[in-house]
Protein backbone atom coordinates (compact mmCIF):
# COMPACT_ATOMS: atom_id res chain seq x y z
CA UNK A 1 0.00 0.00 0.00
CA UNK A 2 1.25 3.27 -0.88
CA UNK A 3 1.87 6.10 1.72
CA UNK A 4 1.43 9.42 2.23
CA UNK A 5 4.54 10.37 3.78
CA UNK A 6 6.11 12.84 1.18
CA UNK A 7 2.79 14.56 0.71
CA UNK A 8 2.32 15.06 4.88
CA UNK A 9 6.81 15.92 5.20
CA UNK A 10 5.56 18.58 2.57
CA UNK A 11 3.26 20.15 3.72
CA UNK A 12 5.25 20.51 7.72
CA UNK A 13 8.28 22.05 5.31
CA UNK A 14 10.36 19.25 5.66
CA UNK A 15 12.86 16.93 3.34
CA UNK A 16 12.46 13.15 3.73
CA UNK A 17 16.28 13.55 3.84
CA UNK A 18 15.59 15.43 7.33
CA UNK A 19 12.51 13.07 7.98
CA UNK A 20 15.09 10.27 7.75
CA UNK A 21 17.42 11.92 9.91
CA UNK A 22 14.89 12.96 12.77
CA UNK A 23 13.40 9.27 12.89
CA UNK A 24 16.58 7.46 12.26
CA UNK A 25 14.96 5.45 9.51
CA UNK A 26 17.22 5.80 6.42
CA UNK A 27 15.88 7.69 3.52
CA UNK A 28 16.15 4.67 1.05
CA UNK A 29 13.52 2.97 3.19
CA UNK A 30 10.88 5.84 3.90
CA UNK A 31 11.06 6.19 -0.01
CA UNK A 32 10.36 2.52 -0.55
CA UNK A 33 7.22 2.51 2.11
CA UNK A 34 6.09 5.96 0.55
CA UNK A 35 5.54 3.82 -2.60
CA UNK A 36 4.22 1.25 -1.56
CA UNK A 37 7.48 -1.31 -2.21
CA UNK A 38 7.60 -2.05 1.11
CA UNK A 39 5.59 -2.52 3.55
CA UNK A 40 6.10 0.39 7.02
CA UNK A 41 6.10 -1.81 10.37
CA UNK A 42 3.67 -0.15 12.79
CA UNK A 43 6.12 1.32 15.04
CA UNK A 44 7.49 2.96 12.06
CA UNK A 45 4.54 4.77 11.12
CA UNK A 46 4.19 5.74 14.98
CA UNK A 47 7.56 7.39 15.01
CA UNK A 48 7.05 8.90 11.56
CA UNK A 49 3.46 10.05 12.48
CA UNK A 50 5.59 11.58 15.91
CA UNK A 51 8.00 13.48 13.89
CA UNK A 52 5.37 14.65 11.47
CA UNK A 53 3.20 15.91 14.91
CA UNK A 54 0.52 13.95 12.51
CA UNK A 55 -2.13 10.98 13.06
CA UNK A 56 -1.34 8.25 11.39
CA UNK A 57 -4.17 7.97 9.23
CA UNK A 58 -2.49 10.89 7.68
CA UNK A 59 0.20 9.23 6.26
CA UNK A 60 -2.65 6.60 4.91
CA UNK A 61 -4.78 7.09 1.44
CA UNK A 62 -7.93 8.01 1.49
CA UNK A 63 -10.13 5.07 1.45
CA UNK A 64 -7.39 2.63 2.87
CA UNK A 65 -8.96 -0.26 4.54
CA UNK A 66 -7.28 0.49 7.51
CA UNK A 67 -7.80 4.59 7.43
CA UNK A 68 -11.40 3.94 9.67
CA UNK A 69 -9.16 1.72 12.07
CA UNK A 70 -6.23 4.26 12.75
CA UNK A 71 -8.55 7.50 12.40
CA UNK A 72 -8.26 9.25 15.99
CA UNK A 73 -5.49 6.45 16.53
CA UNK A 74 -7.85 4.93 19.47
CA UNK A 75 -7.51 1.42 17.81
CA UNK A 76 -3.62 2.15 18.25
CA UNK A 77 -4.11 3.98 21.77
CA UNK A 78 -1.92 6.76 21.04
CA UNK A 79 -3.10 10.44 20.81
CA UNK A 80 -1.70 13.57 19.37
CA UNK A 81 -1.02 15.47 21.88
Amino acid sequence: MELLIKEAAKRRNMSMKVLAEKTGIDASSLSRYNTGRIEAPLEKLKLIAEVLDCEIAELLPTGSKFAHFIDRNEWLGIRKK
